[in-house]
């Protein structure tokens, strides 16, 4: 820890000291002014005594802007972003790199500290995936400020970053379908059922009107999907998430005549406001998967060991479901793309061509008869 004590000359001027102890013992750097020394002092308890002395003979007034507020004006300069976005990148800035990099200025950040930045994120536990979101801002912020002419490289350009598996999809039999269906209040299984024939989207389900579906043809036109605001604390209505997600698409007359048509939203809940997605995982979704999937002990008996864990769906995974089921229906790829609205193919057959085998099997013993022969 570093403290401030303002000190005064025998000629009545003033300067303030920084106390901080330097191999175990007290020591103290000397500013004319706070603001300097306030700088100093948060480059002390951030980054060690040694990194802040580096930093004061690069800046003895530490006159250039910093890392942390060079990236508040960068993210404040940005266009064309959802509410939502902008809040995940404050707060980005604000709880994951103010208190590690935000106080350097920011000609003196280097690959090192952006390396050890990185490995802090993965120590406290961050995912692959969150590191690479908080990375690419950072790495975003810097790009700008060599084009701002404000540093001559970006020092967080190639960096090698943590990976980590992505969650595994669960693809849920006909059977295991029914199941669970069966464990849903009746209240929800209109909507959970539709969510499995449509693979649509949370978002995109739960913004649908009775003028979004053409009950004489059996399709569903989907053009709009709630997004969480700034806040957290309140959902708006904007477009899908990708162009190709406005789509339409052909659902069993038998799951659109099960919905309720008479109010502004398809899908309410019992209070008669749209569903949030939260409230249902919590009250609806998880009892009912718990119930139909609970957790079992190593001899298979059921057990309330919280320690004890199996592989349970999520609610996205009523849309891999979906996709699983229209590919191993033998429903081309290119189909299953347009129904589930990705924005490219590519996304379509890297996520479910390892879920039919046959064409594969076919590969494999044209190899073998021909190995034979």
């Amino acid at each position: 820890m570093a403290s401030l004590r303002r000190c005064a000359r025998k000629d009545g001027s003033t300067y303030v000291q920084v106390l901080y102890r330097l191999d175990g013992r007290q020591s103290s750097t000397s500013f004319e002014d706070l603001a300097p020394a306030t700088k100093f002092q948060k480059l002390v308890e951030e980054l060690g005594p040694a990194r802040a002395f580096d930093t004061l003979r690069a800046d003895p007034e530490f006159s250039t802007i910093t890392v942390g507020e060079w990236i508040k004006h960068h993210i404040d300069h940005l266009t064309g972003l959802r509410k939502s976005t902008l809040y995940d990148y404050r707060s980005y800035l604000k709880n994951d790199i103010d208190g590690i990099l935000g106080s350097l200025p920011l000609t003196a950040l280097s690959r090192d500290d952006v390396a050890q930045w990185v490995q802090v994120l993965w120590q406290t536990g961050a995912s692959g995936k969150t590191i690479a979101n908080k990375h690419g801002l950072l790495s975003s912020a810097l790009n700008a400020a060599v084009r701002a002419g404000r540093i001559t490289s970006n020092p967080a350009a190639g960096q090698r970053l943590p990976t980590s598996e992505r969650q595994e999809m669960v693809c849920l039999s006909h059977e295991d379908f029914a199941r669970l269906l069966g464990n849903v209040a009746e209240f929800w299984r209109p909507l959970v059922e539709f969510l499995v024939a449509s693979g649509c989207r949370w978002g995109e389900a739960t913004a649908l009107k009775p003028s979004d579906i053409d009950l004489a043809n059996s399709t569903v036109r989907i053009s709009r999907a709630w997004k969480r605001t700034y806040d957290r604390d309140g959902h708006e209505i904007g477009p899908p998430k990708t162009k190709k997600s406005v789509r339409t698409m052909n659902i069993p007359a038998a799951v659109l005549g099960k919905l309720d048509y008479s109010n502004e939203w398809i899908f309410l809940n019992k209070a008669g406001r749209p569903v949030k997605g939260n409230g249902f995982h919590d009250r609806i979704w998880r009892p009912a998967v718990e119930r139909t999937w609970p957790s079992i002990d190593e001899e298979g008996n059921p057990t309330t060991d919280k320690s004890v864990r199996i592989l349970r769906p999520r609610i996205h995974d009523l849309r891999h479901t979906c996709a699983s089921w229209l590919v191993l229906a033998g429903v081309p790829l290119p189909v299953v793309q347009q129904h589930l609205g990705h924005e490219s193919i590519n996304t379509t057959i890297s996520l479910y061509t390892h879920i039919d085998r046959r064409a594969m099997q076919t590969a494999a013993d044209a190899i073998g008869q021909a190995l034979g022969g």
